[in-house]
């Protein structure tokens, strides 16, 4: 089975994944904007993978309208990984169930621009503000003051499902 890792990040957490997958699966990783639809065509599997921002998975609607045979989706982003937050991205995202796996990334401020450096100040400080917060809210607080949440084992059941 041919397959590809396909992705679109914006401060290098998933490209990680990326790169660790296509490494697992014995494949190529490309960034989004260097593939076309009929190079795509050709492969029995696209592992697609793009950063979370309002429950939308970046580039996933570019990859969508490609009509392939077999995608594979996994979004990186700053939450807690749960079954909720794969249902939420599985329903918004309009994805097949069963097709999209998530991870956490992190936060990388000097890796964006100013627009986005915004939102996420503004989201820090709302938090900030809470008078109780969520082990979500304090969860994000952490990964906003810039961490790195990457693990390559959590990949594991990605690969299983792709294999």
């Amino acid at each position: 089975m041919k397959k590809i890792v396909v992705y679109e990040s914006g401060t290098g957490f998933t490209e990680r994944y990326a790169k660790w997958i296509a490494e697992e699966l014995a494949c190529d990783a490309k960034e989004r904007k260097q593939v076309t639809a009929k190079e795509l065509s050709d492969y029995d599997q696209v592992i697609y993978g793009g950063w979370v921002m309002a429950g939308m998975i970046s580039g996933y609607k570019k990859i969508k309208a490609m009509n392939l045979k077999d995608v594979v989706v996994f979004a990186v982003g700053m939450t807690i990984p749960s079954d909720e937050v794969v249902a939420k991205l599985t329903e918004q995202n309009q994805i097949p169930a069963g097709k999209v796996f998530y991870f956490e990334g992190g936060f990388a401020p000097d890796k964006l621009g100013f627009f986005k450096k915004k939102i996420i100040g503004m989201i820090k400080k709302s938090i900030e503000d809470k008078p109780e917060k969520t082990e979500e809210d304090l969860y994000m607080l952490e990964t906003c003051g810039g961490k790195d949440r990457t693990k390559r084992e959590a990949i594991a059941d990605l690969i299983a499902a792709c294999k």
